[in-house]
């Protein structure tokens, strides 16, 4: 299924990184390369997600961060990195934003933007992303 026509190939840190990682995996529709490379705690410290065999994303827990980097911040900060995913269908794009926006922040409602159809929103893991339907 091919439901959008650019990718990422970006890291993030997040708390919870094992449930990001299934979030994330349903929200692009994504499989995990391997198997997640876990601390002695079972606490995420590596794992990618591809989308046709290809990289889409790779997903850290922030404790693997340097302390304190991450709670500097809140979910209501918005970020200075934003990952934007382009579609090919309408439709792709709404189930994508109705994953994401779930018990995250609306940054743009879902708008036309000339002849496409776009939104942002950062998503309950403080991930920053802007959608487009061209």
């Amino acid at each position: 299924m091919e439901n959008y026509s650019s990718k990422i190939g970006n890291h993030v840190y997040v708390r919870n990184g094992l449930e990001a990682l299934e979030f994330y995996k349903e929200a692009f529709a994504l499989k995990k390369r391997g198997y997640p490379w876990l601390d002695d705690d079972g606490t995420l410290i590596h794992q990618e997600l591809l989308r046709d065999g290809e990289l889409f994303m790779s997903v850290t827990d922030s404790k693997h961060l340097p302390d304190g980097f991450i709670d500097q911040y809140s979910n209501d900060t918005c970020p200075t990195m934003l990952f934007c995913v382009y579609f090919h269908s309408e439709s792709n794009f709404r189930q994508t934003y109705e994953i994401l926006s779930k018990d995250g922040k609306l940054c743009n409602e879902i708008q036309p933007e000339g002849n496409d159809i776009i939104c942002e929103v950062i998503d309950k893991f403080g991930v920053f992303w802007h959608l487009r339907v061209p």
